[in-house]
């Protein structure tokens, strides 16, 4: 059941930002770009299955982490959040960092703001709300187009545009802050 949920998502995504697959063309979960999480992350966070998830294993923050490449414009990057712990009075947030993150000071990770692009300079993030977002079933397709606008989906805002004004021409790689309800997120691919 997991699997038909995961791959109808995937199939929409597809279709949507790529445009050009046959409608009801069969394609293998396999056709996703390979993308783990880097090895640089905050202290709490465990990377487990081949470096894909990254799981905050105590407390409710100093949990940042990067992917281990940077996005492209228009290339979709697809996660879900696999775990969940309510209770915190924050949520995960996702976005970008402009910059390698192997050149960050390991103390710059030990972070415990709601919103990391407080404390963490050439960051922009969205910040989800517990209540609205989290579902294990959904899977989650975070993406920065031509014009700047950073756009997650599904069901986020009505128009999926998270925050603007991207500097498409510098090189940027996915944050996440798995901080407070989010427990864990798994990165499943790149379209």
């Amino acid at each position: 059941m997991t699997m038909n949920i995961f791959k109808s998502c995937l199939y929409i995504g597809f279709v949507v930002f790529v445009g050009n697959l046959v409608i009801g063309e069969e394609w293998e979960l396999g056709e996703l770009g390979e993308i783990k999480f880097n090895q640089r992350h905050g202290p709490k966070i465990d990377l487990l299955e081949n470096d894909t998830v990254a799981r905050r294993y105590e407390g409710g923050c100093w949990s940042v982490c990067f992917s281990d490449r940077p996005l492209k414009v228009n290339q979709t990057l697809h996660f879900n959040i696999t775990e969940v712990e309510m209770g915190w009075l924050a949520n995960l947030n996702v976005g970008i960092y402009y910059g390698d993150p192997n050149d960050l000071p390991l103390g710059a990770l030990v972070l415990c703001d709601a919103n990391v692009s407080a404390s963490l300079n050439n960051t922009e993030v969205f910040i989800f709300e517990a209540e609205k977002f989290y579902s294990e079933d959904n899977v989650y397709e975070f993406r920065i187009d031509h014009d700047g606008n950073a756009l997650l989906s599904p069901n986020v805002t009505s128009d999926d545009i998270v925050f603007t004004g991207v500097d498409v021409n510098k090189t940027f790689f996915a944050i996440f802050n798995v901080f407070g309800d989010a427990k864990a997120v798994k990165l499943l691919g790149t379209s």
